[in-house]
């Protein structure tokens, strides 16, 4: 019969696809797409999926655990600004309810955004971790940046 063969061909090429993720752990200073996160010691980032504007990571840290979407080249999220943007950080939205997660956006005001999920409301040590990050958008290079991810066309 053919279809063990093929059956375990599907599962090894599963195996290899879903150890593309990459491990990055602090302290030190991650630049993803476009979020910016000083790791404290303990967090990690794991690194997901990327593409040309934007990419995604889980970040895990004491605070519990968040699905991270950055984008670098984004239009103002939606739903209600808690915290307006300034100089030094991002502004910050209302958590929201949204395809059965809780999500939490900031945006820098022009086009940089990343948006922070959970399948339970967002904690108050997980909106703390959220408000130490900061955003670079499409055409900037951060600075001091320890671990970051890049885009490749392979």
């Amino acid at each position: 019969m053919r279809t063990v063969p093929i059956c375990t061909a599907i599962v090894a090429m599963l195996a290899a696809s879903s150890a593309t993720a990459g491990k990055l752990e602090g302290p030190a200073r991650f630049c993803g797409y476009s979020p910016i996160i000083d790791l404290e010691a303990g967090e990690t980032v794991w690194t997901l999926e990327g593409g040309i504007h934007g990419g995604t990571f889980r970040w895990d840290g004491d605070f519990g655990s968040l699905e991270v979407n950055g984008i670098g080249w984004a239009s103002r999220p939606k739903g209600q600004m808690v915290r307006e943007p300034q100089d030094d950080r991002p502004a910050r939205f209302e958590q929201r309810y949204s395809e059965r997660e809780y999500v939490v956006a900031v945006w820098n005001g022009r086009q940089a955004a990343a948006y922070f999920s959970s399948a339970k409301p967002m904690t108050r040590r997980q909106l703390e971790a959220i408000d130490r990050v900061r955003l670079f958008q499409e055409g900037e290079t951060p600075e001091d940046c320890n671990l970051r991810t890049t885009f490749s066309w392979e």
